[in-house]
């Protein structure tokens, strides 16, 4: 499966270990959110979805937000993004 983050960190030529939180995240103007090394979705709505990191809990709100893609480790949330905080 392709990986965006890891095509970036291999041809800028960055190291696998230096990933401390084990997970990435892209926001793209408040309307996408792309997030890699997700372990399992914990909620799921229009208002808030969040999932599970190693190292806690990552909860998105918004409005009308809508899961468009979900793989093993890897997510796309479509929508109004107000706010990604970190538990």
């Amino acid at each position: 499966m392709f990986n965006f983050l890891n095509e970036i960190k291999q041809n800028l030529k960055i190291p696998q270990g230096l990933d401390l939180n084990g997970f990435n995240l892209i926001n793209i103007a408040g309307n996408l959110l792309y997030v890699e090394g997700h372990l399992g979705l914990v909620t799921l709505s229009k208002q808030q979805i969040s999932f599970k990191v190693r190292k806690g809990v990552i909860i998105v709100d918004g409005e009308d937000m809508i899961l468009n893609e979900l793989s093993d480790t890897t997510l796309k949330i479509c929508g109004k993004i107000r706010k990604v905080e970190q538990i």
